[in-house]
């Protein structure tokens, strides 16, 4: 498992965004096979041991202890869905958040490379940035007040419709911006994003 185990906060949380209806895809792609695994539990790789975990979204066979929530209502879209999660986080007391997409199959690696930017850099927030210069704004590490204020920006309508980007900018300060590698950041949201992953896992 993780490497970054030792590199947390008394209660650390994860956050996994796996909703989504997969419509691009053409059938459930969090079980889209790499290698004899489903996508979303190769996502879960590397997230530190200690994390205490939640997947939002409709159960399915995880490798390790998680929590599944639902956004409410279901379908009201990611960033509904990240204040569920963040919510479920706050509740516990977490003083770190880690976010991530499920269609990320290296997801889990990159949120272990987030929360040491966030804990070295004393940061609120850290971003991931893929390498056209654009925030992945489902990859995040967050301190607890960042997470409070992104939770307060939803409103009552806990973020029903609203998009990420427009949550994630009401953070202030911003979050730091940091740079993923390529694979880190890559998602699949079709078939032949599957393919190109499944090249660059044989690479």
């Amino acid at each position: 498992m993780s490497r970054h185990s030792d590199r947390t906060t008394p209660i650390l949380a994860a956050v996994v965004l796996a909703g989504g209806a997969s419509r691009r895809f053409g059938s459930d792609k969090l079980e889209a096979q790499v290698d004899g695994r489903p996508l979303l539990q190769l996502a879960l790789d590397d997230l530190p041991d200690s994390a205490r975990l939640a997947v939002v979204g409709p159960e399915r066979p995880v490798p390790r202890s998680a929590v599944f929530l639902r956004e409410d209502p279901p379908g009201g879209g990611p960033a509904a869905g990240l204040v569920v999660g963040l919510s479920w986080a706050l509740g516990l007391g977490a003083e770190v958040i880690l976010t991530l997409p499920g269609d990320a199959p290296r997801g889990g690696r990159a949120a272990a490379e987030l929360l040491t930017v966030l804990l070295d850099s004393g940061a609120s927030a850290v971003v991931g940035v893929d390498d056209s210069g654009h925030d992945s704004v489902l990859q995040l590490a967050l301190r607890r007040m960042a997470a409070q204020a992104l939770v307060a920006a939803a409103g009552p309508e806990a973020a029903d419709g609203m998009s990420v980007r427009r949550l994630v900018a009401a953070l202030d300060p911003p979050p730091r911006r940091y740079a993923l590698a390529t694979d880190l950041i890559h998602d699949v949201d079709t078939a032949s994003e599957l393919a190109e992953f499944r090249k660059m896992n044989r690479s």
